[in-house]
């Protein structure tokens, strides 16, 4: 059986004004068996939180990965893909994705850097993906959802009814 992964990622070098939120509303809304948390640091006094990853979510066992992987390219070419076509100085964004087991193995993708071609990262992905969830692991998927879920730092995010925008 396959297991549940923990997903990570983050807009890469899109700025300050990078549509997270945006970006997080069409996965919540156009993926089932996904919960999605966004990284919102509670104010404390004299501490600074950042983090590497700004988002995080528990992708079901019974997830479509093919499905999956063709929504972040979607995404991609609609949050990260211009930004990288006008950006000619500094560092170039990407979508950056990380997928993990509760007992820490990974991969990751990095669309924009290491994937411009739609049909291999599709491939790739569902290969890689599919493998990582076939390893035999210790299975942790609701522990990690009861975590963050009691985390104040995460917040869920919900599907917004469309009369709601």
């Amino acid at each position: 059986m396959p297991s549940e992964l923990i997903v990570g990622g983050a807009l890469a070098n899109c700025g300050r004004d990078a549509p997270t939120d945006e970006f997080l509303e069409l996965l919540v809304h156009d993926m089932s068996d996904l919960a999605v948390f966004r990284f919102r640091p509670k104010p404390r006094p004299g501490i600074g939180a950042k983090a590497a990853l700004d988002w995080q979510a528990i992708l079901g066992t019974a997830a479509d990965l093919l499905a999956f992987a063709g929504l972040l390219w979607a995404a991609y070419e609609r949050f990260v893909k211009p930004r990288l076509e006008r950006n000619d100085a500094g560092p170039k964004p990407f979508l950056f994705i990380n997928l993990r087991r509760p007992d820490g193995t990974f991969v990751q993708f990095s669309l924009g850097h290491e994937y411009k071609d739609k049909e291999v990262f599709l491939e790739h992905f569902t290969r890689k993906v599919t493998e990582l969830r076939a390893q035999p692991g210790h299975e942790a998927g609701n522990e990690v959802l009861s975590e963050l879920s009691q985390n104040e730092d995460w917040v869920r995010i919900h599907v917004r009814d469309r009369k709601d925008s």
